[in-house]
């Protein structure tokens, strides 16, 4: 009886988490994609990258809560549920390998924190928090050197 339990929790599981990730790649397309493109590679020296590169933002608190509030992110039409799953499965699906090795997935409740307060210029912010980055993290440096167009 137990061991028909933990399949049907594994099965019931694996479901949630399918869905969660069909709900992202959808909320991708309608809320990120039209800037980002396909495969969230931006538009250089004009939209930012996300392939590759977004993880790199975690490696600080500021970055942590700026992906959060950058206009696109935190006016989307979305409910801080749903942007949480999003914002986890774009880290997951495109920077997993830049994210730090302590990450902590958003929350709920840390989204619907962060998210109010709005980035009223992402652009400076962006570049500010990357070469704060740098400095603190001087490993990380040369990596997201590379990507200094975006």
């Amino acid at each position: 009886m137990s061991r028909l339990f933990a399949v049907a929790i594994s099965c019931c599981i694996a479901t949630v988490a399918i869905a969660d990730d069909q709900q992202a790649t959808s909320d991708y397309l309608l809320h990120c994609q039209g800037c980002h493109l396909p495969q969230a590679v931006g538009v250089p020296g004009h939209v930012p990258r996300m392939n590759n590169f977004l993880g790199y933002y975690l490696h600080s608190e500021a970055g942590r809560q700026f992906v959060v509030q950058v206009p696109g992110a935190a006016t989307a039409n979305l409910t801080d549920a749903r942007l949480a799953n999003l914002m986890n499965w774009l880290l997951l699906t495109y920077s997993a390998a830049q994210l730090p090795d302590n990450f902590k997935p958003y929350s709920v409740d840390e989204i619907a924190r962060l998210r109010p307060n709005l980035e009223p210029d992402p652009e400076v912010t962006r570049v500010r928090i990357l070469q704060s980055i740098a400095v603190d993290l001087p490993a990380l440096a040369s990596e997201m050197g590379s990507n200094s167009d975006y």
